[in-house]
């Protein structure tokens, strides 16, 4: 069973709003120190970055998919639909994740690694907003008005 964090519109709100302005504040570092040529801190940054993305966002996705979407297909099936996408962003996080975790190891490009850092942030920004659209309700614990 999912917490009620998870379940009410503000509070999850919270959660997102948080862990994006974090990746999006180390990712515009991230950036500064590749255009100043400091490729060392950089990379420092792209291991921050890692972390933040498996033990913020990840680790939350992992919480919703095991709780509160389990909760929400439980009681309104007709959002499996709605749930299979979110879970597949879900997916596509994991594997740009998993791209910058090699890169990082085989010394790919660090052009390739903050491009795949500003996908994350395009995805997961969507994403936040239809799960919220779709749903987390409009007054907390009223699942009668989910959409």
């Amino acid at each position: 069973m999912s917490g009620p964090a998870l379940q009410q519109l503000q509070s999850h709100r919270s959660i997102h709003e948080a862990a994006y302005g974090e990746a999006e504040e180390l990712t515009h570092i991230a950036k500064a120190f590749a255009e100043a040529g400091k490729e060392q801190a950089v990379l420092s940054t792209v291991r921050l970055l890692i972390e933040h993305w498996q033990t913020r966002t990840l680790c939350h996705a992992t919480e919703e998919e095991e709780g509160f979407y389990k909760e929400v297909a439980m009681e309104y099936p007709e959002y499996a639909d709605k749930i299979f996408f979110l879970t597949r962003d879900h997916n596509v996080m994991r594997q740009l994740v998993e791209e910058v975790e090699k890169l990082l190891v085989t010394q790919g490009s660090v052009h390739a690694m903050l491009d795949r850092f500003q996908m994350l942030l395009w995805l997961v920004e969507r994403h936040s907003r239809d799960e919220e659209k779709w749903l987390l309700d409009v007054a907390p614990n009223d699942h009668a008005k989910r959409r």
